[in-house]
């Protein structure tokens, strides 16, 4: 297994000198070396906009790489994640199972998220200043610390910068990051092997053996009575032992419905910062350094074109700054124009009202399933049309959760808010029920933000 990984870093290096900065990170950085089988190289892709992606357009680029890294294999072949078990032998799916199990799965910081790359202005230099101090000083009088603010603003972002700094400090300090999602994927686990009394004792031990725990997205946590009741247990063991707690949410801790109020008492009984859209000045050094950082060239016109289209998700702004890189590498051409950020963003999502994102939404989601638009938004309820719409209508409140419910059931035949409601909560229950779905279902979340 080590092996491959050698292998591959081998090729990436050749990489690196024929693709563009942003197609790096956009395509080859995502690939995991997986094995060497019939003599060439098998890598694994998140998700097959990916796999076609690098298949259609860098195909060329990854054999001359291949060919000129001297290492001793016939060729690559790109798989997808949830096919990985189909290429391992026993030997090696046995060296690999702890990795398939999330109570011993490991979640490193992202070395890119630090404070330094991280751009204060007015709308978040509170949480920023409260960050810092909790890296500088964890378990003392900022705990805990709840961060709150819509998705795209960075909270995450700081959550790993606080991490990043905390190990930088202090390496043998045991900080575990990881989001309410995976808490509960680590429960059910647990609980679905009740019989092995080994992994309940690796469950309690992984998080309450820590010196700082952060959990991202609790607001995923409602209506999980299982999970919400284990993590009362730990964060109390935490905050008595004098551990730092971190949480973050899209709406302060009194707003989080369907969690205990023994829970949410807690959450509030720190210090509690709010994370807000930026300013047009905030967001044009956000872009400005995310430019730098991914030496994407673009002029000033630009830069601003896009703070002023994207005023509230950084992480959506990004994405449009990555897709201008993108278009300007593959025509060979400077993003120096208002005509050409126009061109390269004239699918995008972020250049349309709320009601035509939501057309992108479903139209990326018929793409996926091989449906129609006006079946997957009219009123038959036949099975292989209801799973579709309820999985759009799920994607719709998590990449916009600023357009009402009421609207949303509007755009898809004229249904109503509760119909939504119920739509986003059984695909939520999907998603935690079944790692094959959850795939799926960011799968088509990736293919509405980047296509």
């Amino acid at each position: 297994m080590k092996d491959c990984e050698k292998i591959w870093s081998s090729i990436l290096d050749r990489i690196t000198t024929l693709v563009s900065t942003v197609c790096y990170e956009i395509y080859f950085s995502k690939l995991k070396a997986v094995t060497v089988k019939d003599g060439r190289l098998i890598l694994a892709a998140p998700m097959p906009s990916i796999k076609n992606g690098i298949k259609k357009t860098f195909s060329e680029h990854l054999n001359m790489a291949v060919r000129e890294s001297m290492e001793k294999i016939e060729g690559v072949t790109i798989i997808l994640e949830n096919e990985i078990p189909d290429y391992l032998d026993e030997e090696q799916k046995e060296e690999k199972k702890e990795e398939f199990n999330p109570s011993m799965k490991k979640i490193s910081f992202q070395k890119s998220f630090t404070f330094d790359n991280f751009v204060i202005g007015d709308s978040n230099k509170y949480a920023a200043a409260a960050a810092r101090a909790v890296a500088e000083h964890p378990g003392t009088n900022l705990n805990p610390l709840f961060i709150y603010g819509k998705p795209g603003l960075g909270k995450t972002h700081i959550l790993h910068a606080i991490g990043n700094e905390i190990l930088r400090n202090n390496p043998s300090l045991r900080v575990y990051y990881t989001t309410a999602e995976n808490f509960t994927n680590d429960l059910i686990y647990s609980l679905r092997n009740s019989n092995n009394n080994e992994l309940m004792k690796q469950f309690r031990e992984k998080y309450r053996n820590l010196d700082v725990l952060m959990i991202d997205d609790v607001q995923f946590l409602a209506g999980k009575n299982s999970s919400q009741d284990n993590l009362f247990h730990i964060f109390n063991d935490l905050y008595n032992e004098e551990k730092q707690i971190i949480l973050s949410s899209d709406r302060p801790a009194k707003e989080l419905t369907y969690i205990e109020d023994r829970l949410t008492s807690r959450f509030a009984s720190g210090v509690i910062a709010d994370i807000q859209p930026p300013s047009f000045e905030t967001r044009v050094a956000i872009l400005q350094k995310k430019a730098y950082q991914y030496k994407i060239s673009v002029s000033p016109e630009v830069i601003n074109y896009i703070a002023e289209k994207e005023k509230y998700n950084i992480r959506l702004m990004e994405g449009m700054l990555k897709t201008v890189g993108y278009f300007a590498s593959l025509n060979n051409r400077s993003a120096d124009s208002i005509e050409f950020v126009m061109e390269a963003l004239r699918d995008s999502a972020n250049n349309q009202t709320n009601e035509i994102s939501i057309s992108k939404i479903v139209d990326v989601t018929c793409e996926y399933f091989g449906i129609k638009k006006s079946d997957i938004c009219g009123k038959k309820k036949t099975k292989e049309l209801v799973e579709p719409r309820q999985l759009a209508m799920y994607v719709v409140t998590y990449i916009l959760p600023d357009v009402p419910l009421a609207t949303i059931g509007q755009y898809f035949g004229g249904r109503d808010h509760t119909t939504v409601i119920h739509a986003r909560d059984k695909i939520q229950q999907k998603i935690l029920d079944d790692p094959i779905y959850k795939k799926r279902v960011e799968d088509i979340k990736n293919l509405v933000l980047n296509k």
